[in-house]
């Protein structure tokens, strides 16, 4: 019973990486989609959005 809703977030954030992964290959093809990618580039616009980091202080 434990597992159950383990495996259900599991399945559903491995569907969602999987459909931004393809859908930002059909979008950009030139730029790397793999997951370490996409996940630098998360983690780049979550700064921006944010605030912090090199890209919020040249505003």
């Amino acid at each position: 019973r434990f597992i159950d809703p383990l495996f259900a977030i599991g399945t559903g954030l491995a569907a969602t990486a999987l459909k931004i992964q393809r859908e930002q290959r059909e979008k950009y093809p030139e730029q790397d989609n793999s997951f370490p990618a996409l996940w630098h580039k998360a983690l780049r616009l979550n700064r921006i959005y944010w605030g912090y980091g090199d890209e919020a202080a040249k505003r």
